[in-house]
């Protein structure tokens, strides 16, 4: 049964990576597929992820472009929506060398207002669509349902779809 559900969630992100190669669209439909899976995920602090019923949005970032935008941004944005679970924010670590994730990367997470939640393996990554410098915003209609995906290339799109869910920083200028 795990592989039929690998299985599907290889091929949803086949085609969503294919329409926006093809450049079909920046936000995307998800079909059908199995509920996520957060198995392994751990915050800058070791501490084991817990958080699905308040989801809302998950934000997949995989690169020092996308960190950086999402660093950026959140400056701008009420954090508390990610202290409660109605984001995630989800960085995929696993093509960092162990030990720079260790003595620099991490430690320095732990500087951060907010949980970032760590995949070490690359598993629960690679189970949702990505494009490289964008972040993958997923909406949730449910928990672990995916129902929309959108490739986010700048701070001003991110920004629109993160106050929307959170509100903007009380010290955040308009």
């Amino acid at each position: 049964m795990g592989s039929t559900h690998a299985l599907l969630r290889c091929a949803v992100c086949g085609i969503a990576l294919l329409a926006c190669a093809l450049g079909w669209a920046d936000e995307m439909p998800v079909a059908d597929q199995p509920p996520l899976a957060f198995d392994g995920l751990v915050d800058q602090f070791g501490k084991p992820f817990d958080g699905t019923e308040q989801m809302a949005l998950i934000m997949l970032v995989n690169g020092m472009k996308a960190k950086n935008l999402v660093r950026d941004t959140l400056e701008r944005v009420d954090v508390g929506c990610l202290r409660d679970r109605r984001v995630v924010y989800l960085a995929d670590i696993s093509g960092m060398p162990k030990l720079i994730s260790k003595l620099f990367a991490v430690p320095k997470m732990r500087d951060l207002s907010y949980p970032v939640w760590l995949d070490y393996s690359g598993e629960v990554a690679d189970s949702l669509p990505s494009e490289t410098d964008r972040i993958t915003v997923l909406s949730l209609d449910s928990p672990r349902h995916v129902s929309a995906v959108n490739f986010v290339a700048t701070g001003e799109q991110l920004g629109d779809i993160l106050t929307a869910e959170c509100g903007a920083s009380p010290g955040a200028e308009n």
